[in-house]
């Protein structure tokens, strides 16, 4: 069980504690699923509020219906624009990586995908993809020293998507988890290549926040494709499908 619950408040310190929080998540969370050759993935997103989430997966087949994963998660607010990409499904484990670059850079970045039910991976071929990435962090520390920012996978325990950041901190508040009142930090953290948000746990940081000092921590990188629904709610302007008479029509005064 690599990834960091407690940057999300909670503490997972043992298959029975995965297990159990695993079974409050599947009862309180909003259920999707996506369908595949063999078999079907119901997914369930537990919103916390905060942007804080709970995700597990069933895979159902022939031969049955299995827990696959339970993951901590955190729906941000900062998007980014990723050209090219690729989806990595691992079906039978109920998880998805994203492996993408920057649209218009040279930054390649690879992290879990929480909302693989609530898409489908086939409509976004030939287009850029929006997701909203950020980072869990397994411990953070306040640099007494102004140093370098940095990006840089570390392949803790193999796994890809987890990274060595740093950088200066442009802003932080503090929240909490309304189920386990556990103390959290959002981050907003310049690290050169990218502006990323992080989700610390108190517990788990060395030092005081505040805006301009830098920080460095160890995190598991994750992150929500938007899908178009979400994209036309962020879009702030005049919609170029609409003829334009049709805003007129709606502002004539009946008799």
């Amino acid at each position: 069980m690599p990834e960091p619950f407690t940057a999300i408040g909670f503490h997972v310190n043992d298959q029975a504690a995965y297990e159990a929080l695993a079974a409050e998540a599947r009862l309180n969370g909003a259920m999707t699923q996506a369908r595949r050759d063999l078999a079907t993935l119901h997914g369930c997103c537990w919103e916390l509020g905060g942007g804080l989430e709970v995700w597990t997966i069933l895979h159902e087949s022939q031969a049955g219906v299995c827990y696959a994963d339970c993951r901590p998660a955190f729906r941000g607010r900062q998007t980014y624009e990723l050209l090219p990409w690729e989806i990595l499904e691992f079906e039978e484990e109920g998880e998805a990586v994203v492996r993408a670059q920057l649209e218009n850079t040279s930054t390649e970045i690879v992290f879990e995908l929480q909302n693989l039910t609530e898409i489908n991976p086939a409509a976004y071929r030939h287009r850029t993809l929006t997701a909203a990435i950020a980072g869990l962090a397994y411990q953070a520390r306040v640099m007494q020293r102004r140093l370098t920012p940095r990006f840089k996978q570390k392949r803790r325990g193999g796994y890809e998507n987890n990274y060595a950041v740093r950088g200066t901190v442009l802003a932080w508040r503090a929240l909490r988890n309304p189920r386990t009142t556990s103390d959290l930090y959002w981050v907003q953290l310049d690290i050169g290549v990218l502006t990323l948000e992080l989700l610390i746990n108190r517990a788990d940081l060395t030092g005081e926040l505040a805006n301009g000092i830098t920080l460095a921590a160890d995190i598991w990188l994750q992150g929500h494709i938007l899908t178009d629904h979400e994209l036309d709610a962020r879009y702030e302007g005049v919609d170029r499908r609409i003829p334009s008479q049709a805003f007129w029509l709606q502002l004539r005064r009946g008799n």
